[in-house]
């Protein structure tokens, strides 16, 4: 699923000099075996989460999640309009709004606490992920370099690593389980670690449920409850404004 909501919110060493001498077959071999891992993976995540068809289908979202930070409920709500390239991200406390993210026409603002800031050139590109649903199918497109990690353990779990580089050179790591190919979770250190649990089949798309989101400004976890999800439906131009 996109990453609307994530906001909310390994070298190896060379033994002996010799070594750097890296043969150009064999590099050229690791190349093609990464692109093959990242591929994999990604064609099970999206067979896992309803099949190739389906997931192109895809026009747009609204998605709205629940959850609660100090005894005050937080509605999170997200329409990512992909066939259009739009965007809004929208945060309520108590029925107040608090924080409202737009961007459409390749320009973006983010309203808080009254104030309206335009978002750059750099933000924006960090940001052009969250208007694509599945943004999986459209790495080359968003001009991410993207190589396979190994597998490696995630509660429990055992999970296939991919790391995702945006032209920015901001990296997030993102990790499927190995066994059913669903996201089960994802990093970076702009919005910490989000795990999606509780996946459940809505009008055919498996999606996650609940999220528990973690970083540096939480003194804990916090745990958002999708309330609803709704795709392709007729979207209002007023939304984005």
């Amino acid at each position: 699923m996109k990453k609307a909501v994530i906001a909310l919110a390994g070298m190896l060493m060379l033994g002996n000099v010799d070594a750097k001498a890296i043969d150009p077959v064999k590099e050229n071999s690791e190349s093609l075996v990464q692109e093959a891992s990242v591929k994999e993976v990604v064609d099970k995540y999206i067979k896992a989460s309803g099949g190739l068809d389906k997931i192109k289908g895809i026009k747009n979202m609204e998605l709205v999640m629940e959850t609660e930070i100090q005894g005050m409920k937080l509605i999170i709500k997200s329409v990512t309009d992909q066939e259009n390239n739009r965007l809004l991200n929208l945060t309520e406390m108590n029925g107040n709004q608090v924080a409202k993210t737009v961007i459409k026409d390749s320009k973006g603002k983010m309203i808080s606490m009254g104030q309206e800031k335009e978002l750059t050139e750099d933000q924006l590109n960090s940001m052009r992920s969250q208007t694509f649903v599945f943004p999986e199918l459209f790495y080359e497109e968003l001009g991410y370099t993207v190589t396979y990690g190994g597998l490696q353990e995630v509660e429990g779990v055992s999970a296939h690593k991919l790391i995702l580089k945006d032209a920015n050179g901001m990296q997030t790591n993102d990790f499927y389980d190995a066994e059913s190919g669903l996201k089960i979770m994802t990093e970076s250190d702009v919005a910490g670690k989000i795990n999606f649990k509780d996946y459940k089949e809505m009008d055919g798309i498996t999606v996650p449920t609940k999220m528990i989101i973690s970083n540096a400004m939480m003194p804990m976890p916090m745990e958002a409850t999708v309330t609803s999800i709704v795709f392709n439906q007729e979207l209002d131009d007023s939304l984005f404004e």
